[in-house]
């Protein structure tokens, strides 16, 4: 008997790509799935959308809870699941037709605990072109939204262990919960760490390779990944952008706990991320910017912490140890001059003087 799979697919205000994402998820040649849409407290049409296609297709659960976000969403699939295996779905995102096919052949053959594969990034209808991706002989990327590391050829598989995936995976940038089958019976009680917004995938991974669980790659790109550009890492600054360094701050504690040899690698992650983090902060203008000073402060006390560390700073490439050692001794300096070269492009002429009056004087 063929085993059960169950989609995840948290939903808040996703009525523009709900449809999209639901065709592909019933599309899939693996036919003995249950998919489970939890309505985080949407406020556009999305509760009806969820609620048709429930009425119509038996293997379709609705949930509609309060907001609590796309953690809390995630944790209530997994209460709700009884499936063998599990995997989380974007609501804006599709699968391929052929990828939980794939993902449990693999499971099945390897005994693993999770089973991943690569993704390719859309935009518009362009998603149409990959509804079947068996010829697709690429390989897989890695980093969501940022850097893309080819793996390894599709037909490859990757056995890591959990200390291995941590290595090879977490710190370099298969941070991603979606785009992976899960055997349910190992995920067990692990639940998302609720309220964080950025950066909870990567502690749920790394929570589950602590516990020592069998990770399998492939390098296949079965997910679809659609590239938003009003999405949460587009926009300018917002507060829960923080989440990122928090959880690279929990992640360095569990692995200079565990695999300390590799901290030197997790610290620069944490350098890294927070040089993201100020250079959202850079982009604001001098007022806004004057009301996250905190955040500013946060920033370069951790830069200050971490950039005397050689391990961690030979991991950085020569624009970031630029960048921190800047940063770390000027950041006014810093902050001024990633604002002017970031936005000064957009002016006219007219508004230079009050861009320098603004940022400047």
């Amino acid at each position: 008997m063929e085993h059960t799979v169950g989609m995840i697919v948290p939903v808040y205000n996703g009525e523009l790509y709900l449809e999209r994402c639901m065709e592909s998820l019933l599309a899939q040649t693996y036919q003995n799935t249950e998919i489970l849409l939890i309505d985080d407290g949407s406020t556009d049409g999305s509760r009806r959308i969820c609620d048709e296609y429930a009425g119509q297709y038996e293997k379709v659960k609705v949930f509609h809870i309060p907001n609590t976000g796309v953690s809390g969403a995630r944790n209530k699939g997994m209460e709700e699941c009884r499936c063998e295996y599990l995997t989380f779905v974007d609501a804006d995102d599709i699968l391929a037709e052929d990828m939980l096919e794939r993902l449990v052949g693999i499971m099945e053959e390897t005994a693993g605990d999770v089973a991943g594969c690569g993704y390719f990034e859309f935009c518009g209808d362009e998603w149409k072109g990959h509804g079947n991706t068996k010829k697709d002989t690429d390989s897989g990327t890695e980093g969501k939204g940022g850097q893309q590391k080819k793996i390894q050829k599709e037909s490859e598989i990757e056995v890591l262990s959990g200390s291995g995936f941590v290595e090879k995976g977490i710190l370099q940038s298969d941070t991603r919960c979606w785009s992976k089958l899960y055997r349910r019976e190992s995920v067990g009680g692990l639940r998302f760490e609720a309220g964080l917004t950025i950066g909870e995938d990567m502690l749920f991974l790394l929570e589950l390779a602590v516990r020592g669980k069998r990770f399998v790659r492939t390098g296949y790109k079965g997910y679809g990944y659609y590239v938003n550009e009003e999405g949460a890492m587009r926009r300018a600054f917002k507060d829960s952008y923080m989440d990122q360094i928090v959880c690279w701050q929990k992640a360095l504690t569990v692995i200079e706990r565990e695999q300390p040899e590799l901290s030197g690698r997790a610290e620069a992650i944490l350098l890294i991320s927070v040089m993201l983090v100020v250079g959202k902060l850079a982009v604001l203008s001098g007022k806004e910017r004057r009301g996250k000073e905190p955040y500013v402060k946060q920033c370069r006390q951790l830069v200050k912490k971490f950039a005397g560390n050689r391990e961690a700073v030979l991991e950085l490439d020569r624009g970031y140890r630029i960048k921190t050692k800047m940063f770390c001794y000027l950041p006014g300096l810093y902050m001024s001059l990633y604002h002017a070269l970031r936005c000064v492009k957009a002016l006219k002429p007219k508004d230079v003087v009050l861009f320098i009056i603004d940022n400047f004087l």
